[in-house]
């Protein structure tokens, strides 16, 4: 639990900054809460841009020079000294990370000098006596999979839709739903299966369970954020051409948004078929236990069949999402 606890801590830090990067890259493209702060803002920015009377036209004359040309570059305002400022730290950050994770270079020389001999080992690909049964444990991965992501999704569209800044009600409701979000994400799946195969016993129910809480946090988030990344002047002209709020969530914000959430869907779906696999470690039903014993017994022949199992399902929902992503635009 102190781990689980520290990872929380950590998702939400991350989530933070995420959230600070994504506001920074989208500009008046975000959704803004327009409080005291948010309008005097605005009106320091426009003060800053040269905007007349509301509009966006910057004062030609800021951007001529001395010569009497015009800059190809964008003068270093506050806004530009801030993000290269971030660069900046995320690069030093980036740098200091792989320094005093004290890589051990020469192990690696090491291992690639014996790499062939240990390739050996796993090929060619065999069933080591249990063909039948890791097809039937094939299709159990496959059907936690598709049970969780169903689950996860039935949550996730209202949960998602609802932490949106622009289509959430109030501002309040947006923030205590992403804080439930970054919380949930911020637990590891295989601690959500220990404590379901606690309450539920072994078997695929508990995999299903425990998949589908983390299918809710992720898809979640992916909902809400290519929610808020659609243009807020589409939404706009709907709304001023008499719709209503249902009628601008549907017609517009939806609309622009659903390539991208069905391209979400099919990549958490993906990612509960490797998550079933690793969660039939600790009991939760799948290839996952077959995958440890056959690494425990040397029967590196059975992991590379498992392996691929997964591989070409994986590709398989690769390829239908394309086409649906293709039938849908």
């Amino acid at each position: 639990m102190a781990l689980a606890l520290f990872l929380v801590a950590l998702c939400i830090v991350v989530e933070l900054i995420s959230g600070a990067l994504r506001r920074m890259v989208l500009g008046e493209q975000m959704p803004k809460r327009r409080g005291l702060f948010t309008r005097l803002r605005e009106r320091v920015s426009r003060a800053q841009d040269g905007w007349v009377d509301g509009g966006r036209e910057v004062q030609v004359a800021a951007l001529r020079t001395t010569d009497g040309n015009y800059r190809t570059t964008p003068p270093w305002t506050l806004e530009r000294v801030t993000r290269t400022v971030y660069v900046a730290l995320f690069v030093v950050a980036l740098i200091v990370s792989v320094w005093i994770s004290d890589i051990d270079l020469s192990r690696v020389a090491d291992g690639l000098g014996s790499m062939w001999n240990t390739l050996g080992l796993f090929f060619p690909p065999g069933t080591g006596g249990i063909g039948d049964e890791l097809w039937k444990q094939l299709i159990v991965t496959v059907q936690i999979a598709f049970a969780a992501t169903f689950i996860g999704l039935i949550v996730a569209i209202p949960v998602g839709l609802l932490a949106a800044r622009n289509v959430a009600p109030t501002p309040g409701i947006a923030k205590s739903l992403r804080i439930f979000i970054v919380t949930v994400r911020g637990i590891p799946d295989l601690i959500f299966a220990i404590i379901v195969i606690v309450v539920t016993g072994l078997g695929a129910t508990a995999g299903a369970i425990a998949l589908s809480v983390g299918a809710i946090a992720l898809l979640s988030k992916l909902i809400a954020d290519s929610v808020e990344e659609t243009a807020v002047r589409v939404q706009h002209a709907v709304t001023t051409a008499g719709a209503t709020r249902l009628q601008v969530l549907v017609a517009a914000t939806i609309r622009q948004s659903g390539p991208a959430i069905i391209a979400h869907i099919f990549y958490q779906l993906d990612t509960n078929i490797r998550a079933a696999t690793l969660l039939g470690v600790v009991g939760a039903g799948g290839l996952g236990f077959y995958l440890m014993n056959a690494s425990r017994v040397m029967q590196y022949d059975v992991v590379t069949l498992i392996v691929i199992l997964i591989f070409a399902v994986v590709m398989v929902l690769e390829g239908l999402a394309m086409w649906v992503r293709k039938v849908i635009s």
